[in-house]
């Protein structure tokens, strides 16, 4: 896990038998202040939390009534450090029945409620637990402070924790350490936070981190949703997405001819939208191909290499594409530049896994990661995505997490795994990692479910090369058969063309050739082994390094799908809402 478990780690625990029926009053000091004497009944009347909160002292370090007994203390130190017993977690949690609050020392205690342990962290009450031996645990949103998490993506700003997600195990009563008061808000921006300007003692949470249980190459850190904030710190979605991008189109900016029927929506059922698309370093278009195919409109795309540039122009007639780094083309006005949904794929040569010389161009290439997060200041997208090689994930994680903590900051949040194209019906092993960034006021989209598999998968079965290459009839461009024989300078092994190639490079790949072992790949087979379509045309210069450096086109669509199905959901939702208003 990205953030260090050891936080979380709880020292061992001895039962202990609490009455929680004992119905008389005590007088309790907090803090050790003869003036601030707090009497609570053992069966006092709800109250509104955060009053219990406001009365009880939040100052920071311990006092002299913070402590534990002299045993409890040393099994704290013994087991601070070692493989102490972690929190059970819920699916493993013994039967324990629900209270609706407790009194343990003349302090009652109650959901809602946040608590700071002895380990330093933190947790929100949603549920109080009692034993068979009359022992009390807490369960609820457990936080951890952002300048103790491991994970360099994570923003180290102060009095903010994050919420990690993964921690569900329950707390025993006697490692809490004190209340403390914690507000969950899910504004994005910190440095324009009134209501944190005006409460610099309190501790704001307003990101939460998941990581996957069945990947650890998954994981998602975003901000808290409209629902999860606390009374009074919500803010509606549709003004965080006014303040940060101004106007925004319900299901797109741009007409179009395709129809989305929306029952009861609009006065006319019909709407006829499409989300409109920027594709930055576009090279040959593998991903605007993708997304506009999923139904996305490519307003604008850039690319530095005039033979890439041709190429896509060539494909795509409605779209402005400049042939511009990234720092040029983003001088272009903000209405030009605003869409919805922007890509960015920057030079991964840098940080791929086969590389293992250094090149003239790695550090130009590598200050070219971090202009992502200048595209989406400008475009102010609602969607962002970034798909870059594996090895930027497996071996320049400092890289990486600099790029997810970019985005974080911006107020954006953040989701990232290593897809595999195969997964996607690309016929080749083609391991990615892919990033999708959502906006202030913005639902964060999943990644697409895989929609290929093995046999009895349930899924289609993988797409193979002998299937894709054999629908290439003869004569069709860039198929030169007969110019793939001359070159081929030696016979090499033939093998079974019932199976997937390897990555496809700008070089086509090592061991990538056809499966009768008597000539390489031609430039078309190439391009439908990456998923290009049949009609889509390349230019005269630099084919093969083109179709390499490309985005496989079905592994786009899938994506942008998915995207586009949670841009609609909320779209919907919004409207339907205003409509009963």
């Amino acid at each position: 896990m990205a953030y260090n478990p050891r936080s979380f780690r709880l020292p061992e625990r001895h039962p202990q038998l609490i009455d929680i029926t004992d119905d008389s009053d005590s007088d309790v000091t907090i803090d050790n202040d003869p003036d601030q004497v707090l009497f609570i009944s053992c069966n006092p009347r709800r109250r509104d939390t955060s009053d219990a909160e406001t009365i009880i002292s939040t100052q920071e370090g311990f006092n002299d009534s913070d402590y534990l007994t002299d045993a409890a203390y040393e099994r704290l130190i013994r087991n601070w450090h070692g493989n102490s017993p972690q929190a059970i977690p819920i699916d493993e949690r013994p039967i324990r029945r629900v209270l609706d609050e407790v009194c343990l020392g003349g302090i009652v205690y109650t959901p809602g409620q946040s608590l700071e342990l002895h380990n330093g962290t933190f947790i929100r009450v949603q549920t109080i637990l009692q034993g068979a031996a009359g022992e009390v645990y807490f369960n609820g949103r457990r936080l951890l402070r952002t300048e103790q998490h491991l994970g360099t993506y994570v923003p180290k700003w102060p009095m903010e924790l994050v919420w990690i997600v993964n921690e569900t195990g329950d707390i025993p009563f006697e490692f809490v350490r004190r209340f403390v008061k914690i507000i969950f808000t899910n504004y994005c921006h910190t440095d324009k936070d009134n209501q944190k300007h005006r409460r610099p003692h309190d501790l704001f949470c307003r990101l939460k981190e998941h990581v996957s249980f069945h990947s650890k190459d998954t994981a998602t850190l975003e901000y808290v949703s409209f629902n999860e904030a606390d009374e009074g710190f919500r803010h509606h979605p549709m003004v965080l997405r006014q303040a940060w991008r101004g106007d925004t189109r319900p299901f797109g900016a741009a007409d179009s001819p395709p129809i989305i029927t929306l029952d009861d929506l609009t006065d006319e059922n019909v709407i006829r939208r499409q989300y409109t698309f920027g594709d930055g370093f576009c090279g040959a278009g593998g991903v605007s191909c993708g997304a506009r195919s999923a139904g996305l409109q490519p307003k604008w795309a850039f690319d530095n290499s005039p033979h890439a540039v041709a190429t896509y122009r060539l494909n795509f007639d409605n779209t402005e594409c400049e042939g511009s780094d990234v720092f040029n083309f983003l001088t272009n006005n903000h209405d030009f530049l605003k869409v919805d949904v922007t890509h960015g794929s920057p030079p991964c040569q840098t940080f791929s896994p086969a590389k293992t010389i250094e090149s003239a161009n790695d550090d130009a290439n590598s200050a070219c990661i971090f202009s992502c997060s200048d595209m989406i200041r400008k475009a102010r997208p609602r969607v962002h995505t970034m798909e870059e090689t594996s090895g930027l994930f497996e071996r320049h994680k400092d890289t990486f997490h600099r790029v997810v903590q970019d985005f974080i900051e911006i107020g954006y949040s953040v989701r990232w795994t290593l897809l595999n194209s195969a997964d996607f019906g690309v016929p080749q092993l083609r391991k990615r990692l892919v990033i999708i960034a959502a906006g202030p006021g913005e639902r964060l989209p999943p990644f697409p479910n895989p929609t290929h598999g093995h046999p009895c998968s349930g899924l289609i079965d993988y797409t193979t090369i002998g299937q894709t290459i054999s629908r290439i009839p003869a004569g069709a461009q860039d198929h030169d058969v007969e110019g793939a024989l001359d070159r081929n300078a030696r016979r090499r092994a033939p093998f079974d063309a019932n199976q997937q190639a390897r990555t496809i490079t700008c070089g086509g790949g090592e061991k990538n050739y056809h499966p009768s072992g008597e000539r390489g790949f031609t430039n078309r087979e190439f391009a439908c082994l990456q998923t290009f379509p049949m009609r889509y045309r390349f230019g005269a210069r630099q084919v093969r390094r083109q179709i390499g450096n490309a985005v496989p086109p079905k592994l786009a669509e899938a994506l942008y799908r998915a995207i586009q199905e949670s841009l609609r959901q909320t779209d919907e939702e919004e409207v339907r809402a205003a409509m009963f208003q």
